[in-house]
């Protein structure tokens, strides 16, 4: 069988300052690359012999188009076709709806190096420290009026095994208003500091009841009060290392929570809404690979388990979406969706009937 080549279906190219860079995300292979080389590789849309590629090229000798196409395979670039590279390529069929930008960000951030010794550790975080100042690990807001909240406050009667067995997806609620200590109750035990640690040569380090990448905490939560009984309708930013709140707007915000929920109109009927954002720069500091970028939505998902967990044992109604408006939501908070940017949307409610099960013994399904 005559040998066919074509062109990696995982290759994309970005400038770079003046610079053409090619990159192939499935063999994290990076080049500079001549304009022309688009040309090219353009002849290979359908797979073709080396033959064939040297006679669609007459403008270069024979020799020139070999040795572009033998540093084109060693680049990863041109591949051979092969039962392998053709069972590959029906996989990713089941990828192609989500297109290149899932893609590239699945494939990229594989298989990234790894620090390997507390000594390269170390060495690391001096690096970074000298080359740059660590961020604030908190958002302040000067200028604005702050409002105590009161402490958090959860005596179950229920077990925890019962709360985990309760915890449900709400879309509907009752019309009752939440309690401003079940609202802090919910701030102070999701996104509030619990606890501090201390190390060699560092500040006091936050801890919270989720995890977070290199304790760096890149999470802030908006509160929309829609019905909090002792708090009036407005949106406010939670100052979690002070357990209170930055007063940003009055009014009732309950109208556009459907619009920034992506038309889920059950949205604006519940109690209060809490948008969660990142602040990028802060886990950017601490890590230079955009692999970091995934531990910044797994703790998201953390704390917004933590935060259903909680509404469920407060007896209340959690929703929880990532059916955002993003450009919208970041506009009206005053966010420029690069340095921060919002990521998910939780709310809570009353629920429109006994959250708990009747009392009973539970048992794990295998």
């Amino acid at each position: 069988m005559v040998s066919r080549l074509q062109r990696s279906p995982h290759v994309v190219f970005h400038w770079h300052g003046e610079k053409l860079l090619l990159h192939n995300y499935w063999s994290r292979v990076r080049a500079t690359a001549n304009p022309i080389l688009v040309q090219f590789l353009a002849a290979f849309d359908e797979p073709r012999t080396l033959e064939e590629v040297v006679a669609a090229f007459p403008e270069f000798s024979s020799r020139s188009v070999r040795r572009a196409v033998k540093e084109l395979k060693d680049l990863t670039i041109l591949e051979q076709v092969s039962a392998k590279t053709q069972r590959r390529d029906r996989a990713l069929e089941l990828w192609a709806e989500w297109g290149v930008e899932a893609r590239l960000f699945h494939w990229a951030t594989k298989n990234v190096s790894y620090v390997r010794s507390r000594d390269e550790l170390r060495k690391e975080e001096k690096k970074r420290r000298d080359s740059a100042p660590e961020p604030p690990m908190f958002k302040r807001y000067s200028g604005l009026q702050r409002l105590s909240l009161p402490p958090a406050e959860l005596n179950p009667a229920e077990s925890f095994l019962e709360v985990l067995r309760s915890r449900r997806t709400h879309r509907e609620f009752a019309k009752r208003t939440i309690l401003l200590s079940e609202l802090a109750t919910l701030l102070k035990l999701t996104w509030g500091v619990s606890a501090h640690v201390s190390f060699p040569g560092k500040p006091l380090t936050p801890l919270k009841t989720s995890p977070s990448g290199g304790a760096r905490h890149p999470i802030e939560v908006y509160v929309f009060a829609l019905e909090v009984d002792g708090l009036r309708r407005g949106l406010y930013h939670y100052a979690p290392e002070r357990h209170e709140l930055d007063i940003m707007g009055r009014g009732n915000y309950s109208p556009r929570m459907e619009e920034y929920c992506a038309g889920q109109w059950w949205v604006g009927t519940a109690s209060a809404v809490f948008l969660m954002t990142a602040v990028l720069e802060r886990t950017m500091w601490r890590y230079g690979s955009a692999r970091a970028l995934r531990t910044i939505y797994m703790e998201a998902g953390h704390l917004c388990q933590t935060f259903c967990l909680t509404a469920t044992a407060l007896h209340l109604a959690p929703f929880c979406t990532a059916a955002l408006k993003d450009t919208t939501i970041e506009r009206d908070l005053g966010l420029d969706g690069i340095s921060e940017s919002v990521l998910y949307a939780s709310a809570v409610g009353h629920p429109m009937s006994r959250p708990f099960p009747k009392p009973g013994r539970y048992t794990l399904a295998r």
